[in-house]
């Protein structure tokens, strides 16, 4: 590739040489110090490359050799500046568009901040304008990454690794979030624990405090299951309490339900096979449509997206990027469902929903499902059986 790039500055020629000995004006080339490459046969001899620099000294070497030499073309920044001398515009451009392609990767022209999910971007934005690093900032400016990132790691709270790469003209900055360490308990708090939902208690095992409930009694949402308040006196005596951290196993048989209701129709997005391209640039991070109106004319459509940054060799992102949107014509068609169809739907939809709503440790026992339907509309209901541990935590009342 460097070869290339020089040639083209120092300029080069493509030969023809014609005659018995074309070999022989080769060799005598190479014997000289004359590099010749890309050598070709054709119908009436060679067709070579030579530096500019090199063309006087072939012509003695020619007539030794009895053959005659023809200039087939002249390439290279010498030849092209000669051909417009006169277009003094043209080459200011050219000038003026190179002298701002090697400007551009000095500044920062896009900052990309990854890895954040509870921390505040204002945040890390703030601290990297701090230290120079912000859109339109010169990079001979940016403090030392090491400084960085270890302001960062000890002003924004929640992370604890961070690093800045700097990748031409745009400053990727890389964060790691604090995992949470697992919740400990409190267990010196006095605490009740209450039923979560109704049920029917199967078994109780009561580690800590006062049993409030046996086995198979009926329990509804709230009620008290076991009691941090303790009584420690003897019949007849004055009453005496002490609060603990109650602590037991509650399993019961419950019922969860959720209802919703769904549609008998889906709206599918069929692609008609009918397609366009519209273009968008984003220079230094503002964004020019190159379009009036995506949708290309279409009533009903679907797009594709694909960005593609300019990247200058040994100088990386250049600030400027180009995307590509390959807009599709579709129709929109009202698929009909089955009912089998919506009931599973419905069922899927549902069975998340009471999920969510579950600890650890529930065993499905059994499950209901009804529906209704009107107008094309289904009302749904689940009825879950469940087997759980039904006791939460409260604070104890004094």
């Amino acid at each position: 590739m460097f070869k290339k790039i020089f040639k083209f500055i120092t300029g080069y020629v493509i030969i023809r040489v014609m005659g018995k000995y074309p070999e022989r004006f080769v060799n005598m080339c190479l014997f000289n110090g004359i590099s010749a490459d890309e050598i070709k046969p054709c119908d009436d001899g060679l067709i070579m490359r030579l530096a500019m620099r090199d063309l006087k000294g072939i012509r003695r070497i020619a007539r030794k050799c009895g053959v005659k030499v023809h200039i087939e073309s002249k390439h290279g920044a010498a030849v092209f500046i000669a051909k417009n001398r006169g277009r003094f515009g043209f080459i200011v451009c050219g000038v003026a568009v190179c002298i701002f392609f090697l400007a551009v990767p000095q500044y920062i022209w896009c900052v990309e901040i990854n890895g954040t999910y509870n921390v505040d971007i204002a945040e890390i934005e703030a601290v990297l304008r701090d230290h120079g690093v912000y859109v339109g900032a010169p990079k001979k400016n940016i403090d030392k990454l090491s400084e960085i990132k270890n302001d960062a790691v000890h002003r924004i709270e929640g992370i604890n690794w961070a690093w800045l790469y700097i990748e031409g003209a745009k400053a990727r900055f890389e964060v790691q979030e604090i995992t949470p360490a697992p919740e400990v308990k409190d267990k010196e708090t006095p605490v009740d624990i209450i039923a979560a939902c109704d049920g029917v208690v199967r078994s109780a095992v009561v580690k800590r405090g006062e049993r409030r409930v046996n086995s198979g009694m009926t329990v509804t949402a709230g009620e008290l299951l076991v009691s941090g308040k303790v009584a420690v006196f003897a019949e007849g005596s004055p009453e005496k309490y002490i609060y603990v951290h109650s602590s037991a196993d509650i399993l019961a048989d419950t019922l969860r339900k959720e209802s919703g209701i769904y549609t008998d129709t889906e709206e599918l997005r069929v692609k008609t096979g009918s397609s366009k391209k519209r273009f968008s640039l984003e220079i230094f991070g503002k964004q020019f449509d190159l379009f009036r109106d995506i949708s290309c004319g279409y009533a009903d459509y679907d797009y594709d997206r694909t960005i593609y940054d300019l990247n200058i060799p040994f100088l990386g992102y250049a600030g400027v990027s180009l995307s590509i949107y390959e807009v599709s014509e579709v129709n929109v068609v009202q698929n009909k469902l089955t009912e089998q169809e919506v009931l599973s739907r419905a069922k899927e939809d549902l069975e998340e929903k009471i999920c969510r709503k579950l600890g650890t440790g529930a065993v499905r026992t059994d499950e209901e499902l009804t529906h209704s339907v009107k107008n094309g509309l289904y009302t749904v209901e689940l009825r879950m059986y469940l087997r759980e541990n039904i006791g939460i935590e409260v604070p104890t009342e004094e």
